[in-house]
């Protein structure tokens, strides 16, 4: 089957990024590297997660393979309007989370089908492609290094290396306390909860089934169930440095969408807050909305819902999808949304929600809905947002301000990422339209809408997209350059996900030095709003060019000292 590399319906544009080829070397390049990367199966995950799975466990997070019983239908179901309307709505929420949980059943067999398949081979490779953003993707579904916890858990890299160093070491146990969920400790606490917690990790890995306590409950389970074996293998090998190790070790930024905003504008706050400045101990963005939020609840009136959210507690987990999508153009509904989102992850965790599910039963207890209590705090967390992120607004809204101005003219955004990778939002409007046509058996004739693009800019999804798709363009192209980097300097292994960094342990750190440098590159030589706005002032219409606004002001950051951070990315 053929791929093109470029991902896009666009002949025109494929043929110009064709054309572009001579100017984009770093973008052949990492693709090449990543492409050449061999992957094995990690057999000793496989038959837990299958195990577990099969025999109907829920151990990590696995969907139950039992659906949740409808609720019980009223006595007087056929006459009572009401009770049969509240059983129907209760009914469906019912069907909607059994179908949610049958799509996770789905992904979990294929991804353990898959696995089962590829065990037999001794390596194998994932052919990548870029979508228009730049941003690189796996062309394999289910089972591969982006996947889930489960799926990155089943591979290990084919060819694996000696740990050979001290610090090779200490990376690698990093990296499984960072899989416990110890990733906001510093990188020396990170390593003593290793060595104070070997005795758990290594009775772990010899029998993973009676030690569910331990490791099933933490924040990436089958990853830190895969380090537990690496760890026990290196231990029991007595091989000691020499151990040769095939564990992909992850490195991740500290919301890179934020990170991105802050290193445009010199931002010294944002750039603090997210680890572009030398600090002796992690900064957590997500914790410093989720305090601020809770500051403001303390000063919220007395009322149910005050106490029933300081009751069940406010933490980074509360505000960090709200905190990460926020400089991607989130809105205060979605950020509603994603708090509803955390208090069902957190029930999947075994805690659980103190709020009624449904107006019916909460009018009923008196108890809250979900709704509602969603609703109230997210307007505290919108309002923490606005005090911690400042500048990342000033330059979203003036994105979307220029982008209106290039739909204005009919015309698609395009602008040039750093490493010459040509971006172009072309979103369209679509158009529905009813037709009639003839299907079943019965061959009898049905109106059925259908829906198709038309020649028109959709300005609306341009402004909203605007903010994301520059972030992305921008990540895509650290990616670029830092796996271009690395591997000229003899990396051969790599997994990464956007803004996260998988190689062997012995090669961490000199993957995580690419990726500063790489940053650094990007920021200090040019201004890349300004480069942004010169390519975008000849789609505007002439005479709207005046309507640019001026470009959000810089301030202080001084982008060297990334270099010296040792927590922009660990």
């Amino acid at each position: 089957m053929h791929y093109n590399l470029f991902k896009s319906r666009s002949r025109a544009y494929l043929e110009e990024m064709n054309n572009r080829a001579h100017e984009m070397p770093e973008i052949y390049q990492s693709v090449n590297a990543m492409q050449n990367t061999p992957f094995k199966i990690n057999i000793k995950v496989y038959q837990v997660a299958n195990s577990a799975f099969h025999n109907g466990s829920v151990v990590g997070r696995l969907p139950s393979t039992e659906n949740i019983p409808l609720p019980p239908k009223p006595h007087d179901i056929a006459t009572n309007k009401k009770a049969r309307k509240q059983w129907k709505r209760k009914a469906s929420q019912v069907h909607q989370e059994n179908a949610e949980l049958k799509s996770k059943r789905l992904l979990i067999d294929k991804l353990l089908w898959v696995a089962d398949l590829y065990d037999q081979y001794p390596e194998h490779y994932y052919p990548l492609q870029y979508d228009f953003r730049s941003r690189v993707y796996c062309v394999p579904m289910f089972l591969n290094y982006q996947g889930n916890d489960v799926a990155k858990s089943l591979l290990l890299f084919s060819e694996g290396k000696p740990l050979g160093t001290p610090e090779a070491l200490d990376k690698l146990k990093i990296h499984g306390a960072n899989m416990f969920g110890m990733d906001k400790k510093t990188l020396k606490e990170r390593v003593k909860w290793v060595d104070d917690n070997e005795e758990a990790i290594l009775a772990t890995a010899t029998d993973p089934h009676n030690h569910y306590d331990f490791w099933s409950h933490c924040s990436e389970p089958y990853q830190f169930l895969a380090f537990c074996f690496e760890y026990e293998e290196y231990k029991s090998s007595g091989q000691g440095l020499d151990f040769i190790t095939h564990l992909t070790c992850f490195s991740d930024c500290t919301n890179s969408g934020l990170q991105i905003f802050s290193g445009a504008l010199r931002d010294e706050v944002g750039g603090r807050a997210t680890n572009l400045t030398a600090e002796e101990i992690p900064q957590d963005v997500y914790q410093e909305v989720a305090d601020k939020t809770l500051d403001y609840l303390k000063q919220m009136e007395d009322n149910q819902l005050k106490k029933m959210w300081l009751d069940y507690g406010i933490n980074r987990k509360t505000t960090k999808k709200v905190t990460m999508c926020v400089v991607y153009g989130l809105t205060q509904y979605s950020c509603r949304a994603y708090i509803q989102e955390h208090l069902e992850d957190m029930v999947e965790e075994g805690k659980p929600c103190p709020f009624m599910k449904n107006k019916e039963d909460a009018e009923k207890t008196g108890i809250p809905s979900v709704f509602q209590a969603t609703y109230y705090l997210s307007k505290l967390v919108w309002k923490a947002i606005s005090d911690v992120i400042i500048s990342a607004k000033e330059c979203m809204i003036w994105l979307q301000k220029v982008s209106r101005l290039v739909s204005d003219n009919g015309l698609p955004v395009t602008f040039t990422t750093p490493t010459g990778y040509q971006v172009q939002m072309n979103y369209r409007q679509m158009k529905k339209q009813r037709v009639n046509t003839r299907m079943g058996e019965s061959m009898k004739t049905k109106k059925v809408t259908i829906q198709y693009e038309t020649n028109k800019i959709d300005k609306r999804k341009v402004s909203n997209a605007i903010a994301p798709c520059w972030i992305h363009a921008i990540d895509g192209s650290i990616l670029a350059k830092a796996v271009s980097k690395a591997s000229s300097r003899g990396i051969k292994s790599f997994a990464t996900v956007h803004d996260s960094f998988g190689v062997l342990a012995p090669d961490v750190q000199l993957m995580n030095d690419c990726v500063r440098e790489s940053f650094v590159e990007i920021f200090s030589r040019e201004n890349v709003l300004q480069n942004f706005c010169k390519e975008i002032t000849p789609q505007v219409a002439p005479e709207k060019r005046h309507l640019i606004p001026e470009l959000p002001k810089m301030r202080n950051l001084d982008i060297a000292e990334v270099l010296k951070s040792k927590y922009f990315c660990s």
